[in-house]
């Protein structure tokens, strides 16, 4: 970089120090540039004093990007002694800024009186505000929180290959895909029993079709528990 630009950047150098070569190259370009065009060194100086002076270091994210379009860029109008409203060389106001301020008072207050909205000289609606500042406090208002479903803790859930009912995937559980349940009841028909042949308790109510179940009901039910999930997804007529 240019001992004359460096020191130009003087102002801005712990910034300076934080961006890569690439950016860097930029902003040395573009000091340049200004300098070329006729902006004096003082002039730059000044400037990027007094932006910087105006907010706080820890909130500057991107120093590169804002060197680049906050700090560097001329504030005002088209003549070029203007910087932010105020001509350089005379330290006075520019009239130029100063009358596009004072038409805008006068449009604003005109709408006022007419009844459109003041911001964009458009028919308001219900709300009392017209269709592009509603646009606007879409586009400013924060996006809603995605909440993201919970993931049970623990090990997987999964559903009995036999009767369906939501069981954790566990144990022999990963090996046949049935609740407690139905692999005993798979174990007795294996034998030649079932289990309500077996510990002498009530046999389900339910039927398989046309078909009487033989299982063994719940202890709290007339039904067996696959019987008991197709009752609670209303599979059952």
């Amino acid at each position: 970089m240019h001992a004359q630009i460096y020191a130009v950047l003087e102002p801005v150098h712990v910034l300076l120090g934080q961006v890569n070569d690439l950016v860097a190259r930029k902003v040395a370009r573009e000091v340049g540039r200004q300098l070329r065009e006729g902006t004096s060194p003082e002039r730059l100086q000044h400037r990027l004093t007094g932006r910087l002076a105006k907010v706080m270091l820890s909130d500057i994210r991107d120093p590169g990007r804002w060197l680049l379009g906050v700090a560097l860029p001329r504030w005002g109008c088209g003549y070029q002694d203007c910087e932010a409203g105020a001509i350089w060389r005379a330290g006075a106001a520019c009239e130029i800024c100063a009358e596009v301020v004072q038409a805008a008072a006068r449009q604003r207050a005109r709408r006022i009186a007419q009844g459109p909205c003041p911001e964009h000289g458009t028919r308001r609606g219900p709300s009392g505000h017209c269709a592009a500042c509603e646009l606007d406090d879409a586009i400013a208002r924060p996006a809603p929180a995605v909440v993201r479903q919970r993931v049970p803790d623990g090990a997987p859930r999964g559903s009995c290959g036999d009767c369906g009912a939501r069981i954790m995937l566990t144990g022999r559980a990963l090996e046949d895909g049935l609740c407690k349940l139905c692999r005993e009841e798979a174990s007795a028909a294996a034998t030649g029993d079932t289990p309500a042949a077996v510990a002498g308790r009530a046999v389900c109510s339910g039927r398989d079709g046309g078909v009487p179940c033989s299982r063994e009901s719940l202890p709290t039910r007339s039904v067996c528990a696959r019987h008991l999930v197709q009752e609670l997804a209303g599979e059952v007529a």
